[in-house]
């Protein structure tokens, strides 16, 4: 094995994992079981074995079937297309906490789902028909769904059949046109992901919705395509966001909000709305393009925030981040925990934190803080992935 391979066992992130798995079936000696590892470590362990997918290899994640931490199970959920369907359904599937949604992508892995009773959470990807859905997931027990690549689909009538559904996600199931056969439900989490335009219509009938996320394009009314009257806290907008947002405040009770895309329409009026939103705890934002400008009043106060998230979907260089925050940070002057999701893997020069009296934590995904601009010795830094010593 080459010593590069060997830097990186246990592997932390899914780059070292691939690299790993890259060595071959000789790197199934060398990983270790679920005692005395990370998070993180747990999961790119069962990551790199199942990249493997052979008998051995299954003989390697079994043991983490019952891991206490929900990353582990998930890629172990992941996985099932990697091995053997019966098997890895008999040794692993049925194992899985229920807090865990199993991914179906075949019609005997559908079948095989069946036959081990069903489980609350499913994730269908694939052209499956409503009634082999129907068949196939004992209806009675689903309170969470995903239906993704699924042209077949036309209408969602047939989910009135699953009683218990709390949660649907709809993704690039091109064929449903409306999604008001779901009014009568009591949904609460709903999220829809369409690649082609537009996206469903019917929307603004969901009066039962509590959670939203939405990552097709919105109509020209807007936010105005949501339920008013729908007692929306939680609302996701993957999707170019401007000078409509003015709406949001239609929804006063609001606590969640990440808007994926602002573009340079997100003005004063648009930043001003969310002193509306006095319940609001949690706030994520990225810019659209590269040429957005972040246009923050400069007096702006919204003490209410206690979690900051700043995305970089345009991945920009750090000294633009670094900038951003500069912008963005007076204006949250209660925050306890500060995220930033880089995709850049830079160093940053995080500026004076010292104001932030309230901050406990700073997370930084794909950045890690320049040598020369340190952070107070009172605020946790957790870094992704995980440096190694």
């Amino acid at each position: 094995m080459n010593e590069r391979a060997r830097a990186i066992l246990p592997p932390r992130s899914r780059e070292e994992s691939k690299l790993l798995a890259e060595v071959g079936p000789l790197v199934l000696e060398l990983l270790p079981g679920p005692e005395g590892l990370e998070d993180d470590e747990a999961q790119e362990v069962v990551a790199t074995a199942a990249l493997i997918g052979s008998d051995a290899a299954l003989e390697v994640i079994k043991p983490f079937r019952n891991h206490p931490s929900f990353g582990p199970r998930n890629q172990l959920a992941l996985s099932w297309p990697l091995f053997d369907t019966e098997r890895y359904a008999q040794e692993i599937i049925q194992h899985l906490g229920t807090d865990v949604g199993v991914v179906v992508s075949s019609p005997v892995e559908l079948r095989a789902l069946h036959a081990l009773g069903g489980r609350p959470r499913a994730v269908v990807n694939g052209p499956f028909t409503a009634r082999e859905l129907l068949n196939g997931l004992h209806p009675e027990q689903i309170t969470h769904l995903s239906l993704a690549d699924n042209p077949e689909i036309s209408s969602l009538e047939f989910i009135k059949a699953f009683p218990a559904l709390t949660s649907l996600t709809l993704r690039d199931c091109p064929s449903v046109e409306s999604v008001a056969p779901l009014a009568p439900l009591p949904l609460r989490s709903l999220s829809l992901k369409w690649s082609t335009e537009p996206g469903p219509r019917g929307i603004d009938r969901l009066r039962h919705i509590h959670s939203l996320a939405l990552h097709s394009s919105l109509s020209p009314v807007g936010l105005g395509q949501l339920p008013t009257d729908a007692p929306l806290v939680n609302l996701t907008l993957g999707l170019p966001i401007g000078a409509s947002f003015t709406q949001v405040t239609a929804w006063p009770h609001m606590t969640s909000i990440q808007l994926q895309y602002l573009t340079d329409e997100f003005a004063e009026d648009q930043w001003r709305a969310f002193t509306d939103l006095t319940e609001l705890e949690f706030f994520s934002f990225g810019l659209a393009t590269e040429e957005t400008t972040l246009r923050i009043p400069p007096d702006l106060q919204l003490p209410q925030v206690k979690v900051l998230s700043i995305l970089n979907p345009a991945r920009r260089p750090a000294s633009e981040l670094t900038e951003m925050l500069r912008a963005a940070l007076p204006a949250f002057p209660g925050i306890q925990s500060l995220q930033m999701y880089g995709l850049i893997d830079a160093p940053i020069c995080l500026p004076s934190l010292t104001a932030l009296t309230n901050l406990q934590e700073v997370y930084l995904s794909y950045l890690h803080p320049a040598p020369d601009h340190p952070l107070p010795p009172h605020i946790k830094l957790t870094l992704y992935p995980r440096p190694r010593a």
